[in-house]
């Protein structure tokens, strides 16, 4: 009885100590320092740089790990980036994300960032009539950049399911960037657009009738992807910090919004405004990107 009191005793007096250590301080523990970021919706890196700056500031007062940052040359870049190990973090859509998987292999998700308004439309010219998808069989349609989970993956999957085949029953451009003027200057019949755009149809002509005949519903998450060489451990303090330390870290994440909104970096932190960190991302959760991907006959 008395070893039982002191086992107790002892394990009473040192369990502070242990409660004391903080996911921040876990990151110089198990992570090397510096960590290489990634934005496989950012090229350039100036740009790149603009957009993390204040992200990787905080990070670095919080951790003490700093960050460095590493251009892509285009979306799929950082798959192979991820395999030979010249990243280490990488923040992707879902469509990036099933690419990575299946070229790299060993990667995680760290955490999540979960966003409203997040999904696809297919929209077309109200003087079409167009009701549903099965009536684009004969139209043509503007597509954003090959695999964007929300302007091409997912409506491309959507038509297909309906029955019709691209490029045989459904003629198609990919305009890129330009997808929405595109649509609004008449050149297509439809257009495959985030949520988003359609805020940016309205600001090109508030005039113009359209119809959504498509709506993908909620899509599933954008994710920072740690290579797996990290560690468990480093992945997981990694995780804790950004949801310990959400407050301050997600405001620094959006800051470009704010401080340069009109350029490219500044546009796409601001899809993420309203948006949170989470850390409940599972990779089931994008076997419907893996589906999209084998349907459009697009290799991964």
């Amino acid at each position: 009885m008395r070893n039982v009191t002191a086992l107790v005793a002892a394990a009473a007096l040192t369990a502070p100590a242990f409660a004391l250590a903080s996911p921040a301080e876990d990151v110089a523990d198990y992570c090397d320092s510096p960590l290489r970021l990634a934005d496989t919706g950012i090229e350039g890196a100036e740009e790149l740089r603009r957009a993390f700056a204040p992200f990787a500031e905080e990070f670095t007062e919080l951790t003490g790990v700093e960050m460095e940052f590493f251009p892509l040359s285009d979306r799929t870049s950082a798959a192979n980036a991820l395999r030979y190990d010249s990243i280490d973090l990488v923040l992707a859509g879902p469509s990036e994300y099933v690419v990575m998987t299946a070229v790299s292999g060993n990667v995680s998700p760290a955490f999540g960032l979960e966003r409203d308004g997040y999904g696809a439309y297919i929209v077309a010219h109200s003087d079409l009539g167009l009701n549903g998808i099965e009536d684009l069989e004969g139209k043509h349609l503007a597509f954003g950049s090959v695999g964007s989970t929300t302007n091409h993956i997912t409506q491309g999957w959507m038509i297909e399911d309906a029955g019709l085949s691209l490029g045989d029953d459904v003629r198609y451009t990919h305009a890129g960037d330009a997808r929405v003027q595109t649509f609004v200057n008449g050149d297509v019949d439809a257009a495959a657009v985030g949520y988003r755009d359609v805020d940016i149809i309205e600001e090109y002509d508030p005039d113009l009738e359209y119809d959504i005949i498509a709506d993908s519903g909620t899509m599933p998450r954008d994710v920072f992807v740690a290579r797996d060489a990290l560690g468990e451990e480093c992945i997981q303090a990694i995780s804790d910090t950004a949801m310990a330390y959400e407050d301050a870290l997600f405001q620094a994440f959006v800051q470009p919004a704010a401080d340069e909104p009109d350029t490219d970096e500044g546009q796409e932190r601001s899809k993420y405004l309203g948006a949170k960190f989470v850390d409940d991302i599972t990779d089931e959760e994008y076997d419907m990107v893996r589906e999209a991907y084998e349907v459009l006959g697009l290799e991964l």
